[in-house]
């Protein structure tokens, strides 16, 4: 009897194992001859839950915007995300899946296999971003070229046209910035410090212009000559010296966010990223305007191409 009930027991349990396998494959057969993958329906809550915290309005990391088709077929730093049609190659579908780098997203809002294929799937698809996805940019620069401002908005300070400043008169300063500043200082309340001896000078124009302190050859040097234009030879030879686009190329490079790596939790290498810091470099060496100083980004392509 007790064999018997025994019997009975695992049987009702292979039953039931074979019951859930078969719903099981019933529900991939239903996936898979469901209606297409949407953007609306199926992308985007993954979006919304997963990637626009770190790729959306508040953040760009690594320079990618997911919030509309264009933005993520150009991509950021590491190349665009979507490659529509192929799936495979769409480093937004090998991100989910763990297939480059650490997987994403980090940090919360994990995306499930389902999920993952979801995202292949609608790639695969052509990537469609139907109704009720973010506006392509192409349309949200024509209405913001096209908006009118407000009465209250033209009196921002952004939207009016520069004036030039009447120079401060002086009777002890020649150069308009320094007129100014006296102006600044009388209008404070502030006397102007000392005038500086000749060493304080040279060592601050070093350190301002090149980062490094004379040596104490160059020290003696400029104390030793007395002729006229000392300090003018002085300058010019800082300003001529390849230090100089290095001390003064660094802010460039700070606004436009350089750097060797790309930091954070996964410290990855750049590696042609020092392109772009002797670019900088020589074209402050060169005296090359700001104006005309590009702030680009490229990749490097192998050169042994057979034809």
């Amino acid at each position: 009897m007790a064999m018997r009930r025994v019997g009975t027991l695992l049987c009702s349990r292979v039953t039931v194992v074979a019951l859930a396998v078969v719903a099981g494959s019933v529900s991939v057969a239903h996936a898979q001859t469901s209606e297409p993958v949407t953007f609306t329906d199926d992308i985007r809550p993954i979006f919304e839950r997963s990637c626009w915290n770190c790729h959306g309005a508040a953040s760009q990391l690594s320079g990618l915007d997911l919030r509309t088709r264009d933005t993520a077929i150009t991509g950021g730093a590491r190349g665009p995300a979507l490659v529509p049609g192929r799936g495979e190659e769409s480093r937004l579908y090998r991100v989910l899946a763990g297939l480059d780098g650490p997987k994403m997203p980090m940090g919360g809002g994990a995306v499930s296999e389902v999920e993952v294929a979801a995202v292949r799937a609608w790639i695969d698809d052509g990537a469609h971003w139907d109704g009720g996805g973010a506006p392509d940019a192409e349309a949200v620069v024509a209405s913001l070229e096209h908006a009118e401002l407000p009465t209250g908005a033209r009196d921002y300070w952004a939207f009016k046209l520069p004036e030039k400043a009447r120079v401060p008169a002086s009777s002890t300063y020649q150069h308009p910035v320094d007129r100014f500043l006296e102006a600044a200082r009388r209008d404070a309340g502030v006397s102007a410090a000392p005038r500086a001896d000749r060493l304080i000078r040279l060592r601050r124009a070093y350190l301002d212009l090149t980062g490094l302190p004379p040596t104490p050859a160059q020290t003696d040097a400029f104390l030793a000559d007395t002729e006229r234009g000392a300090w003018e030879r002085v300058i010019e030879e800082l300003l001529a010296s390849p230090h100089y686009g290095e001390r003064w190329g660094r802010h460039w490079m700070d606004v436009a966010r350089y750097a060797d790596s790309t930091g954070f939790e996964q410290d990855y290498n750049r590696p042609n990223a020092w392109r772009y810091r002797d670019y900088v470099i020589d074209a402050f060496n060169r005296d090359k305007p700001c104006r005309l100083i590009s702030l680009f980004a490229s990749r490097s392509l192998e050169t042994n191409w057979t034809m």
